[in-house]
């Protein structure tokens, strides 16, 4: 499994819901099964709380705070 880290400052805030969101290109990570973890310091991540929404060219990943990401792919 692959996987592309972000750090918070790569969200962008939806001001109409009040939360954050990331857009990654399907070119980058392909069609298979996402997913995403919270980064808890240096070495440790966690399961992350988010909303994914897929659409043929793009994956948006949704948090109610932005924060430092692994997405694995």
């Amino acid at each position: 499994m692959q996987f592309i880290d972000f750090k918070a400052e790569h969200f962008s805030k939806n001001e109409e819901r009040n939360d954050y969101f990331i857009e990654i290109s399907k070119d980058e990570i392909g069609f298979g099964t996402i997913e995403v973890h919270k980064r808890q310091d240096y070495e440790s991540l966690s399961e992350a709380e988010y909303e994914l929404e897929e659409d043929i060219n793009k994956v948006t990943i949704k948090m109610k705070e932005p924060a430092d990401i692994r997405v694995n792919f």
